[in-house]
């Protein structure tokens, strides 16, 4: 059976040559670069559903959620910036697990995305407020 699939494509192992800890290093940056992904998600969702005008204007929380949107984007960039991701968290000969000139990009925008998540935060805060003081406004 191992001889039937030697030379089809099922054969191709994406991770030939490299040793354990850059696999490892692989699947760390591909969890990270997944959580930007939910992390921009939801920003993008948030500030579409909080720059819809209500009541006659916009919510001004929105632009916490678009600067968060921003923060991410550069997150994102500093992935690529941390390149190639089987080398982005070991040290500089690329042999162990340390922490490296890569794994200083990473933790930059970790940073970012630290800064953009925060501003979800004052963002989701903003629109909880706006929304009380326009059902108590309504309540009167």
């Amino acid at each position: 059976m191992h001889l039937i699939a030697t030379g089809s494509a099922f054969a191709i192992n994406g991770f030939a040559g490299l040793t354990g800890a850059q696999i490892l290093s692989f699947w760390l940056t591909f969890l990270l670069f997944n959580a930007y992904v939910v992390l921009e998600v939801a920003s993008l969702s948030a500030f579409y559903f909080a720059a819809r005008p209500r009541r006659g204007g916009p919510n001004p929380a929105a632009l916490w959620y678009f600067a968060a949107s921003l923060l991410v984007v550069i997150s994102f960039i500093t992935t690529v910036w941390a390149s190639p991701a089987e080398k982005a968290f070991l040290d500089n000969s690329g042999t162990h697990l340390a922490v490296g000139s890569a794994t200083m990009k990473v933790f930059i925008g970790l940073a970012f995305a630290a800064v953009a998540f925060m501003f979800m935060v004052v963002g989701a805060v903003a629109t909880s407020r706006r929304r009380k003081v326009s059902q108590h406004s309504l309540v009167i």
